[in-house]
């Protein structure tokens, strides 16, 4: 099945709280927002919510190599989403290079959320996400290293179909809109202001540069139950109404870059190219394992 303007694979996620975590605000970075925001995230680990770091306008989680982790992706919103899934740069449901576009995501219900706890490799599980040397991470052993330390979650709507509203006359026999602002028969449409227009449609680049590769990455684990079904969704519009990222490095990286303390050496400086969370590509199935892996 081609993915058009649909997500083929949704999660059932339970009803919970608008819980709150440092996230990133659509179209401005992965710099956190107040709580209250439409929709966030967060990395878990071992039951407990790994704690993030504010540091140059980024939102940092510090991993430790061979630790599992998963994301929990929040929406805080009263209508279905769905959301788009990188790691590393590699989309979570195919496993490649990441293009919110053309690729699925999972479906969110209203005021729910979804834990994505590895690499869909069918619709019964997933191999779990583990930190891990770069050199092992999946997204190294599959070729592309470039966008290693890094998760973004695009997020997008759900279309609704408003019914036309109905033909009414006044005394000059002229046809008007029920709503003046539909554009039906002689009423005008109303514009928008002006600099105003809807997130989904807006054009722009997918996320701002992060910063340089760090010290780990994110492995192919072990195969995990976890079941999905396929469900259509028609997109509200072609870009995300969202955009969210936050980068992960072990504690020496941390440090490296400056976000954690250490008085003695002095960061060094990162000049290495900057990953990206949605890098395009062409959109297969499933993650394929890496060629490491057995078949």
């Amino acid at each position: 099945m081609q993915p058009r303007n649909f997500a083929a694979f949704a999660l059932a996620a339970a009803l919970v709280p608008a819980l709150w975590s440092c996230t990133a605000e659509a179209g401005t970075g992965n710099r956190n927002v107040s709580p209250g925001g439409e929709f966030s995230f967060r990395l878990e680990s071992d039951g407990r919510t790994l704690p993030t770091y504010d540091h140059g306008g980024y939102t940092y989680v510090e991993g430790i190599r061979g630790a599992r982790y998963a994301i929990r992706v929040f929406n805080h919103t009263g209508e279905r989403v769905e959301a788009v899934l990188t790691v590393d740069g590699r989309d979570v449901v195919s496993g490649r290079r990441g293009n919110f576009r053309t690729q699925r995501g999972y479906i969110i219900d209203p005021y729910g959320s979804v834990l994505i706890d590895g690499f869909r490799t069918s619709l019964r599980g997933v191999a779990a996400f583990r930190f891990t040397d770069v050199p092992d991470s999946y997204a190294a052993r599959m070729g592309d290293a470039t966008d290693v330390g890094l998760v973004g979650v695009a997020v997008f709507k759900e279309r609704t179909y408003r019914p036309r509203p109905p033909i009414v006359y006044d005394r000059d026999d002229r046809r008007l809109g029920g709503d003046l602002g539909t554009g039906y028969g002689r009423a005008p449409a109303k514009s928008a202001p002006s600099g105003e227009s809807r997130a989904a449609d807006a054009p722009g680049p997918c996320c701002p540069e992060a910063e340089s590769q760090g010290n780990i990455g994110t492995g192919w684990g072990e195969e995990t139950w976890s079941p999905a079904s396929e469900v259509p969704f028609a997109r509200r519009g072609s870009y995300p109404d969202a955009l969210l990222a936050v980068q992960y490095d072990d504690y020496e990286g941390l440090v490296a870059r400056g976000v954690l303390p250490r008085p003695w050496p002095a960061p060094r400086p990162w000049v290495s190219p900057r990953p990206h969370p949605f890098p395009e590509s062409p959109d297969p199935r499933f993650a394929a394992p890496p060629p490491w892996m057995p078949e």
